[in-house]
């Protein structure tokens, strides 16, 4: 992984408290992030991991595994081609984000019918 992916991951967890490692191996990639989902006033922050999984020749392909700690359920996603790892890990960000987005909406949408 080149040096200036490395400090886009230093500078991507500082911005936006979203936690963020990355393995690159021979065969495959992964980019496991732990993505704020609460947050309260004296309280320690609760972060949910998410793991992406990919490799060099996987065409594009993308493992996503929501709960990797609890699951071995899995999303299927094509990022288009990929060739390092540094690609990779610019695409898995911009994911991140989009993720952390979505779980902002849904609790700042209240409970809706699952209330009791």
């Amino acid at each position: 992984m080149r040096e200036e992916t490395q400090e886009l991951l230093k500078k991507f967890e500082q911005d936006h408290e979203i936690y963020v490692s990355a393995t690159d191996a021979l065969t495959y990639w992964i980019v496991y992030a732990r993505i704020l989902t609460g947050k309260k006033e004296g309280f320690h922050n609760l972060h949910a991991g998410k793991k992406y999984v990919s490799g060099p020749n996987e065409g594009g392909n993308v493992l996503i595994l929501p709960d990797p700690s609890n699951s071995d359920a899995y999303e299927a996603e094509s990022w288009g081609e990929m060739e390092t790892i540094d690609d990779f890990v610019k695409k898995a960000l911009d994911h991140i984000l989009s993720d952390e987005n979505a779980t902002e909406n849904e609790q700042s949408q209240g409970c809706g019918t699952g209330c009791i």
